[in-house]
């Protein structure tokens, strides 16, 4: 299994990775839920969660030997992707969903893409094609289906102004997170990119967070596999994952996985007696993979630089004769 993969083309690869990271983060939401606010503190949940992918991200480099020398420009980035990707991103979350509905929070998590594909234009220069942007639009229509009708009971818990607003601002950090973290991860080892990324993290949410760090008295064995789960898979591993994932695809291709979430969310409470298969789930599912399959196949900048150098040397040809 291995071995086949690691033999797939770059893109596909790529697609694989990010396919399995969120599976991992589609498992770790329910086992989050579970853990807070009953056993921990989502504030030390998050804390724990940046420590433990840096401790072990650390370990794998020395493992594997990755070390390398940013600049003093390169670690400027990686402060500013460690504070946006970790620190902000979880927080802000936290603080958001503590202050709105499970509804308004699923749909406005849906904008990443777009977020994300303005900032890669804006940052990077990746050019929003029609096909880009179709695929972002029928992509964002089958997660808001799956969420509508999987929480159109809960409508009426409408969330405040406050908890809206910093939902999206997490929204936003990320998708600038995977603008800004991309190049590192092309011209050094993802692992030793991540290491420092959850360094700076880390020491970004120590001021916040650190005072909630504890299991509440009576937590038994489940709550240690639901907080071991969350530690190992539901971040180190899939943000490794990701990390790998970057590096083969664009940031806005990236992003589109997130749709992905909500489906499988909705299938795993369907594979639990949670909830019943109907005619959404497909739907959804066709228009989310859909919209990801355009987004992946769309040109990108190199693809759009070849082009235009082909089409020179054709008419340098043309004119010669």
């Amino acid at each position: 299994m291995i071995e086949r993969v690691i033999s797939l083309p770059p893109k596909t690869k790529g697609v694989f990775l990010i396919l399995v990271a969120n599976i991992f983060f589609a498992f770790n939401m329910p086992v989050s839920r579970e853990l807070t606010p009953d056993w921990i503190d989502p504030f030390g949940l998050s804390l724990l969660r940046i420590s433990f992918a840096f401790f072990a991200f650390f370990t794998l480099s020395l493992i594997l030997k990755t070390a390398v020398k940013f600049t003093l420009k390169e670690h400027s980035i990686l402060i500013i992707s460690g504070i946006l990707g970790t620190t902000t991103n979880q927080l802000s979350f936290l603080v958001g969903l503590s202050k709105s509905s499970p509804v308004d929070a699923s749909l406005i998590i849906t904008v990443t893409p777009i977020v994300t594909m303005i900032f890669a234009a804006l940052i990077i220069k990746e050019p929003i094609t029609l096909k880009k942007l179709t695929g972002v639009i029928i992509g964002m229509g089958g997660a808001t289906l799956i969420l509508y009708v999987s929480y159109s009971g809960l409508f009426v818990q409408s969330g405040t102004i406050e908890g809206n607003l910093a939902v999206l601002i997490s929204c936003f950090v990320y998708g600038l997170y995977l603008v800004l973290i991309r190049p590192l991860m092309i011209k050094y080892p993802p692992i030793e990119v991540m290491k420092w990324t959850f360094f700076y993290g880390m020491l970004a949410s120590l001021p916040f967070t650190w005072r909630y760090v504890a299991l509440l008295p009576g937590a038994g064995k489940t709550q240690y596999l639901q907080l071991g789960y969350a530690l190992f898979f539901g971040t180190f591993t899939a943000y490794l994952l990701v990390a790998f994932a970057l590096k083969l695809l664009r940031p806005t291709t990236v992003s589109m996985f997130n749709y992905i979430q909500p489906l499988l969310a909705s299938l795993i409470a369907v594979a639990i007696g949670q909830d019943t298969l109907n005619w959404t789930k497909p739907v959804s599912a066709l228009l989310i993979f859909t919209g990801v399959y355009l987004v992946i196949t769309s040109k990108s900048k190199e693809d759009l630089e070849k082009a235009a150098e082909l089409k020179k040397q054709s008419l340098s040809g043309v004119t010669s004769e």
